[in-house]
C-alpha cells in the first residue's frame, strides 16, 4: 500500500464536511417504520436536540433534502405572487436566493453590496426606504461563496419588523459556526443545512418558522404540495413527517448532534472561532491576501485570494492529490481567483495545521516563499486561548 493510500484525507470544503465516526456508525443501524412509535419518539427528540442549537421554542422542521431544497421551502411558504421582496446580495447564494424567489413573484427588487463585504443593517434600511412596503426580505447570513459574514442580524430583524416585512435568513454555513438564537434574534424563518457546521450528512435541511411567519404562510392560498409547511407541521404534532424520511440520515445527525451537545453550544461555536482566529493570523502572518473585509470575515469560512498567476482549481488539485486535503474553489464572477476552506464541524488544530501546511506547500511550487513553521505556534495559540 502507497503512503498515498494510507492516508486518510480531509474534506476542508465548504461543505460537506467530516462527520464523526458515531455517525456513520449510526447510519449502518436498521431502518424502521416510519410509521411507528418507535420513530415518532426519534423524531420528537431529533428536533428538541436541533432547537437547543437553533436557540428556539418555536416550530422547527427536518426536511429531507439539500439547503436548496431549504431554501425554496422557505421562499414557497411565504411569498405570495405580488409581494414586494427585497433580496440583499453579496455574493452567488445571495444571487440564488434571489432567483429562486422569482418564481413567486415578479417584484422581487436586488440590493447588491460589493463582494468584500456582506449586507448590513444600513443596507437593509436603505432597501426598505427606497422600495418601500417591502414584504419579504431575504438575507444570506453567511455567505458561502466569498467567506462575508453580515453583522448584527438582531439589528437587521427590528428593522424588518418596523417595516412589517417577514426576514427570511439563509444560515446555511452559520448555524451552528456563529452565535445566533432564532428567538432572541427575532428571526421568521430560518433554513440551514445539516452538513456544514453542525457536522451532519448531506441531504438533509431545517427550517424554523416564527409565530409571526406564521400568520403569513396560514394566509397563502397555494403551498407547494412537498414543501407545505402547514402539513409539516400537522405531521409532525404526532411525530411524523408528511413523506417518507431519509432515516439512516436522520440516525447520523441525532449522533453528531448528540456529539456537540456533550461539547456544548457555546463551546462548540467557539472552537469555530478559534479556528478562524488561526486561519486569519496564519494567513496574515505569510501575507497571504484574505477576501473578505476585515469586519465581515466569517468564522467558518475563510476565503484566500490567490495571484493573478495562480489558479485556485490547480491548487486545490495538488491539496487534494499531496496532500489528501480537499478545499474548494471560486464560484460565479470569483471563479479562478479563490480558495475557499471550510473550517467547520469537527474544528481542531489538527485539522488546521494540515491544512495550513498543504496551502505554504502547494503555493510555494509557484515560487512564492511559505514557511509554514513560521505559524504552526499561532495556530497551537489561537487553539489555547
Amino acid at each position: 500500500m502507497t503512503q498515498a493510500e494510507k492516508r486518510r484525507d480531509i474534506l476542508m470544503l465548504p461543505g460537506p464536511t467530516d462527520i464523526p465516526l458515531e455517525a456513520y456508525e449510526a447510519m449502518s443501524q436498521p431502518l424502521i417504520n416510519h410509521r411507528g412509535q418507535r420513530f415518532r419518539e426519534f423524531h420528537v427528540a431529533l428536533i428538541e436536540k436541533l432547537k437547543k442549537v437553533i436557540g428556539t421554542k418555536q416550530d422547527v422542521f427536518l426536511l429531507t433534502c439539500s439547503g436548496t431544497g431549504g431554501v425554496e421551502a422557505a421562499l414557497s411558504n411565504t411569498i405570495r405572487s405580488g409581494d414586494k421582496v427585497l433580496a440583499l446580495v453579496g455574493g452567488q447564494f445571495g444571487e440564488r436566493m434571489a432567483e429562486a424567489a422569482r418564481y413567486y413573484s415578479d417584484n422581487v427588487v436586488v440590493a447588491e453590496v460589493p463582494w468584500r463585504r456582506a449586507p448590513t443593517v444600513e443596507d437593509v434600511r436603505r432597501g426598505i426606504q427606497e422600495n418601500g412596503d417591502v414584504d419579504v426580505v431575504l438575507l444570506v447570513h453567511n455567505e458561502t461563496s466569498t467567506g462575508g459574514l453580515a453583522p448584527n442580524v438582531e439589528e437587521i430583524a427590528r428593522e424588518c419588523r418596523r417595516a412589517d416585512a417577514l426576514l427570511v435568513l439563509d444560515a446555511v454555513t452559520s448555524l451552528g459556526g456563529v452565535p445566533l438564537k432564532f428567538d432572541d434574534a427575532g428571526i421568521d424563518l430560518l433554513l440551514a443545512g445539516t452538513q456544514k457546521c453542525l457536522a451532519g450528512p448531506p441531504g438533509l435541511s431545517l427550517v424554523a418558522v416564527s409565530e409571526r411567519a406564521w400568520e403569513k404562510i396560514e394566509s397563502l392560498k397555494k403551498r407547494p404540495a412537498y414543501f407545505d409547511l402547514v402539513a409539516h407541521r400537522e405531521f409532525m404534532s404526532r411525530g411524523e413527517t408528511p413523506f417518507t424520511p431519509a432515516i439512516s440520515l436522520f440516525y447520523g445527525l441525532n449522533s453528531s448532534l448528540d456529539k456537540l451537545l456533550e461539547i456544548g453550544v457555546e463551546n462548540w461555536i467557539d472552537r469555530h472561532r478559534r479556528g478562524a482566529q488561526a486561519f486569519y493570523k496564519s494567513l496574515s502572518e505569510l501575507e497571504l491576501e484574505i477576501y473578505p473585509l476585515p469586519p465581515y470575515r466569517s468564522p467558518t469560512l475563510i476565503a484566500v485570494q490567490l495571484p493573478d498567476h495562480i489558479r485556485d482549481a490547480d491548487v486545490a488539485k495538488k491539496m487534494a492529490e499531496k496532500h489528501g486535503v480537499h478545499v474548494g474553489v471560486g464560484v460565479s464572477k470569483l471563479k479562478g481567483r479563490i480558495i475557499r476552506i471550510g473550517s467547520m464541524g469537527q474544528v481542531t488544530a489538527e485539522r488546521t495545521k494540515t491544512t495550513m501546511k498543504a496551502l505554504c506547500n502547494v503555493l510555494s511550487e509557484y515560487g512564492m516563499k511559505l514557511d509554514y513553521e513560521a505559524v504552526d505556534g499561532i495556530i497551537d495559540e489561537s487553539f489555547s486561548r
